[in-house]
């Protein structure tokens, strides 16, 4: 007899991702998602009839005045985050929110604030998906903490790629990819959280910033249509940072250039290095770099098995096990917040250059 707890989750944002959500959640066994809340009518109706929710609603509101609903996940563009997280967290609710967290420190920081005064709240965000829930990352920090790589020194990523742009061929509705007032970058925003959350956990999440030697953002390398008046995002970024202990972190995201990278991280330390493509549908082998015993170069490469289920499902579980009281958060808020704070500082760099 199965007497595992059935979670009632309300869920703002009809869009793909929380429609991806929503079909993870559902294959957990464990969600019973009973409020969608979303502006188009059309769309929410449909997205309603196809997740079968019994109850659907224009104002968000609703889902949080319902003492049934234990936990809100909200899926909905990131600046609307910090309203909607607030008022969920005041309402008593759980919550589960959608990267990047929020367009400002300002907002962060009323976000924390408002967090604390909740502690029994449980509260995650989700860039915790395509990095620390995958089984690379397990592999690599167990790499750095055996040792076998000897004192980290540099790590250098790369991922660019060409007309892949969230807004224009990537998901084309959804224009708000492209607004800075609503999305708050391009890759810096929309990817930068993971490669943050995978770069520096597995380095134990002790390294701070030190300071950002140069950022590049570029903007407009084609002249495509991109279907809306505003489109302000960039579509290349190349950052060049200092962290504590001596660590230098060169970071290249790009959903448009004219040079195309594969997803590429590169961990150099003073005794071996390792050499992978973090997401899941990357390259499954992962390179180690040493020396024999008599100092000769040598390598060997390990194939990480990833399992059949998407990364999204793995979040849903995670999600699950938290609540269940199993897990605490792979990626807590004050770990994301931290995140958040570099993506914000190297937007604040690139405006000043």
């Amino acid at each position: 007899m199965n007497t595992q707890k059935i979670y009632n989750i309300g869920v703002i944002g009809a869009g793909w991702i929380a429609k991806a959500h929503m079909g993870f959640l559902q294959e957990t066994g464990r969600a019973n998602i009973t409020w969608i809340a979303a502006r188009n009518p059309e769309n929410l109706e449909k997205v309603r009839s196809d997740f079968k929710i019994p109850n659907l609603t224009h104002d968000y509101r609703d889902i949080l005045k319902d003492p049934a609903v234990e936990v809100v996940l909200i899926a909905t563009p990131p600046n609307l985050h910090k309203e909607m997280f607030i008022e969920a967290v005041r309402a008593g609710k759980h919550v589960l929110l959608e990267k990047p967290m929020a367009l400002s420190l300002d907002d962060l920081e009323e976000m924390m604030r408002v967090k604390a005064q909740y502690p029994d709240t449980l509260a995650m965000e989700c860039s915790g998906r395509h990095s620390r829930l995958n089984p690379k990352f397990r592999l690599v920090k167990e790499f750095i903490d055996s040792g076998a790589l000897g004192d980290v020194y540099h790590i250098h990523h790369q991922s660019v790629e060409r007309q892949n742009r969230p807004g224009i061929e990537f998901h084309p509705i959804a224009k708000w990819f492209l607004d800075h007032s609503l999305a708050g970058g391009g890759p810096l925003f929309d990817w930068g959280v993971y490669d943050l959350s995978f770069h520096l956990g597995v380095l134990g999440d002790v390294p701070e910033l030190e300071r950002i030697e140069s950022v590049v953002m570029k903007t407009r390398l084609d002249d495509v249509d991109p279907g809306t008046a505003v489109y302000d995002v960039e579509e290349h970024l190349v950052v060049n940072m200092k962290l504590s202990g001596g660590i230098s972190y060169y970071w290249e995201r790009g959903a448009n250039a004219h040079v195309e990278v594969p997803n590429e991280t590169r961990i150099y330390g003073t005794r071996g290095g390792l050499k992978l493509a973090y997401c899941t549908w990357d390259d499954p082998e992962v390179i180690f770099f040493d020396l024999d015993e008599e100092g000769k170069a040598r390598e060997k490469k390990i194939l990480v098995e990833c399992p059949k289920e998407e990364d999204g499902y793995f979040l849903s579980r995670h999600l699950i096990d938290v609540l269940d009281g199993k897990e605490k958060p792979v990626v807590t808020l004050e770990i994301a917040k931290k995140h958040m704070e570099i993506i914000c500082q190297c937007r604040n760099v690139a405006d000043r250059s």
